[in-house]
Parts: C-alpha cells; structure tokens; sequence
C-alpha cells in the first residue's frame, strides 16, 4: 500500500525540487487573476445586455400602448390592404381597348367587372390615403402606406380611360345615336345593362371624385360629377320593349308579361346581381343610395348637384338643374299619396305629406331668384320663368297669392305655347360658357315634371284660364 508520505515533496532531502514546485505554485497564483477579471466582466455584460432587453421590451410595450389607445380609424390608415397592381392595370387597359375598338357583349362585360373590382380596391387605397394625411403625426401614417404620387396617377389615369369608353358607348347605346354598337342593350338586355352603368356611374361619382379631390383637380372634378348626373338621368330609358309608354308586351298566344324597367326586375336585389354582388361593402352601400330604385337615383342627383355647385358656385346653369331637383325630390317618395296628374289632391291634402320638404324647395328657389343676373353668371333664358313654375308647384293653393299669379300668367306668356316648351326645357341644350363646353347637357325637365307644373299652376289659375289654352298638349 502507497503511504502518503512518499507522495509527498520532501524539502530536507530535495531542495531544487522545492524551489520548482514554488514557482509553479506562484505561476498558478498569477493566472488566476486574469481569470477573475474576466469573468467579471462577462458577469457586467450579460447584466448590460438584461438591462437593454428589458429596456427595448418596454419601450414597445409602451408604444403598442399608445397606438392602441389612437382612433379606430386612425389604426386602420396604417393597414395595408388589397393594391391594384401593375399587371391590373395592364389587363384593364387590354378590356378597355377592346371596347373601344369595338363593342362587344362579352368584352363589355368584362371591361364592366374589372372597373368595378379595381375601381373598389382603389377607392378603399384613397380614403385610407386621405385619411393619413389628415393625421398629425408628421406623415407617419401616409409613409407607412408607402403609396407614391406616380402610382396614384398612374391606377386614377387607367380608371379614367376605361370609364370614359364605357361613358362614350353607353351614351350612344341609350341616345339611339347612329352607328351605335350593342343598340339593342337598353331594351333588350335590361339586367345587362343596368351592371354596365352602373360599373361606369362607381368610377364617376364615386372613385374618381376622391382621387380629384386629393389632386385639388377641379376642372376634372366638376366633369366626372357631370357625366355621372347624365348616367343617372338615362336610367329612364332603360325597359323593355321599344315604346316608354308600352305597359304590357302582348305575346303571340294572347298571354300578357309585363314589361320591367331597370330598377324592378329583380325585386330589390339588383345591387345583389350586380357585378361585384356583396362582395364589397362600399360597391353595396353605394349601389343602395344611387342606383337601386328611382328614388335613390334621385337623391343622388341633387346631392351630386349639390357637390357640382360647390366646385362652381356662382354658375347659374348648375343652380337651375339643382333647383329642379331638389323641388321634385320629395314627390317620388309621396307618389303614391299624390293625384296622377301630380297636383296636389283637393288642392293642398296630399300635398301636406310633403309639406316640409316643399318650404325647403321653396327656400332654394327664392334664394335662386334672388342672385340670378347678380351673382350667379350666364343663366339661360328661361332660368326665371322655370323658377316661376317651380314656386307655383311648391306652394299650397291656400298660400298662393294675387301677385304670384300674375307672375305665374306673365311666366306661361313668355313660354308661349306647349311647342316652345318642349323645344326649351324637353329638349338637350348646351352649357353656356367654357365650363363644360364638350359634355352632354341634360333636357331642364322630364315630360312628367312639365305635367306636374302646369297641372299645379291649372290648380292656382282655374282650369279654363286662357293663359294655360296654349299648353294643354302638354298637359
């Protein structure tokens, strides 16, 4: 067995071997304090490096907070969403050429769907691009988009084209003008067409608008909230059959069908069976308070008046379109309350249904009145004497007084005879002017707003009146 002795260094019997062992005691001793240091300062590192960590998590978590505690609607202007990409662009300015060149059911209706798909993408991409800019938080929100200038202008300028292609052929198709392509659409393909208009009035009433509104553009403004107006005043030719008057289409076996127009041929679910269906909830909200029914056409006509007048204020054509508007807005949604010949029943009971509505009408026509030749500029002719007829439409035959019927007599005198008027007010006119000198100008009146005014002024003058004889062809 080893005994620890022999193990052991001995000092007495080796003293070189001694020495040796106390110099490597004392190198041991002097390589440990390097090593210490160094683990102290790892220690003061990873302490460091905790201390950042738990620095940066806070700093987040805090930010998080504060982005949280913004608006609803200011988060949302930060999200991106669905961009139209240059590929979109391409494939619409492909369909848009196609419809240009010529025509065709199927190239239309592709064009149709592409407009309204991009075009409700792009209107989503705008607002959220408005609504950064109004945040103040030195353009965080708007550089977060990451949308430049060019690839606005470049997805607006595509839109634009296709819209006006669409515009172009449809004007033709549903003013019967020579040479029109697809002429049978109007009567013979309702439902069809109702998509197509209603793809082009998204792009020029709702789209477009936003992106001229950003570019402060008011020329293009005014131009596509023109023709937009136009598109919604051709919903009435829109129904089946050939005759506007036609009720019933009497088939060969003696059966009968009723004819549809473009609003009731699907029983309220036109907005449904429109090309982008429910799939967006702008596309819907916007279909349901433009083009659903005849009394959502027109509200939307007077509120895009309405924003046409604040582009051009002191344009009296503009003021005299507005005022027509307006005044018959209410009668629609009361027909069923009102006589067929659009007078007030018993001079002045169902008129009372609308009483209200009336005095507003009457508030904008006096003021119109008023400003014609002072401030308002280039007003037509016949702006007076519209606004004559106007007043009498509005105002109860219990309010009516001597000295408005005579300027209601001197008004019909100027109008002369029932010929005169469908020449004036039935009949396009141009826009006085440079204003919209190359667009489509709307007839003042309908024939069935003509019918309303001179049978309400036959309530105010008596039905045998020798200043209403000239007009009874109208009547």
């Amino acid at each position: 067995m080893r005994r620890r002795g022999n193990s052991e260094p001995k000092t007495s019997a080796h003293p070189s071997i001694t020495a040796a062992a106390a110099a490597s005691a004392a190198a041991r001793a002097a390589a440990k304090q390097p090593s210490t240091r160094q683990s102290r300062r790892r220690g003061f590192c990873i302490a460091t490096g905790c201390f950042l960590f738990c620095l940066i998590v806070y700093v987040c978590l805090k930010g998080f907070s504060a982005t949280s505690a913004l608006p609803a609607n200011s988060v949302r202007t930060t999200k991106p969403g669905l961009r139209v990409t240059e590929r979109d662009v391409v494939a619409l300015g492909l369909a848009t050429q196609q419809v240009a060149d010529l025509a065709t059911l199927p190239g239309f209706d592709e064009l149709s769907k592409i407009e309204a798909q991009l075009g409700a993408v792009y209107l989503m991409l705008l607002e959220q691009v408005a609504a950064a800019e109004e945040l103040e938080d030195g353009g965080h929100a708007l550089r977060q988009l990451d949308v430049s200038q060019h690839y606005l202008s470049s997805v607006a300028d595509a839109l634009r084209r296709a819209a006006d292609v669409s515009y172009t052929k449809l004007k033709r198709m549903l003013l019967r003008e020579l040479n029109a392509e697809l002429a049978m659409a109007p009567t013979s393909l309702v439902r069809t067409m109702y998509g197509w208009m209603l793809s082009d009035l998204f792009l020029y009433c709702a789209v477009l608008p936003e992106y001229y509104l950003l570019k402060d553009d008011t020329a293009a403004h005014a131009v596509v909230l023109l023709r937009s107006v136009n598109l919604l005043s051709w919903s009435s030719l829109v129904h089946t059959g050939t005759n506007p008057e036609l009720v019933d289409v009497q088939l060969a076996s003696g059966a009968s069908l009723a004819s549809y127009d473009i609003f009731n041929w699907s029983s309220g679910a036109a907005c449904r069976k429109s090309p982008l269906g429910a799939l967006s909830p702008k596309w819907m909200q916007f279909c349901g308070t433009s083009f659903s029914s005849t009394a959502a056409v027109a509200r939307r006509t007077a509120a895009t008046y309405e924003e046409l007048i604040v582009l051009h204020p002191d344009y009296a054509p503009l003021r005299l379109h507005y005022a027509v508007a307006f005044s018959f807005l209410g009668a629609g949604e009361t027909a069923g309350a009102r006589g067929d010949d659009g007078a007030d029943a018993a001079a002045g009971g169902a008129f009372s249904s609308w009483s209200d509505h009336a005095r507003k009408a009457l508030g904008v026509v006096r003021n119109d009145r008023e400003k014609v030749g002072v401030r308002y500029e280039q007003a037509d002719g016949v702006h007076l004497l519209v606004l004559t007829l106007l007043e009498a439409y509005l105002t109860p035959a219990d309010e009516w007084t001597s000295e408005q019927n005579a300027q209601l007599v001197h008004a019909l005198g100027e109008l002369k005879s029932c010929e005169r008027v469908r020449m004036s007010l039935l009949a396009p006119t141009g826009w006085s002017g440079s204003a919209f000198q190359q667009e489509y100008r709307v007839p003042i009146l309908t024939p069935e707003q003509v019918s309303a005014l001179l049978a309400k002024a036959q309530v105010h003058l008596g039905a045998g009146h020798s200043a209403l004889t000239p007009f009874h062809a109208c009547l």
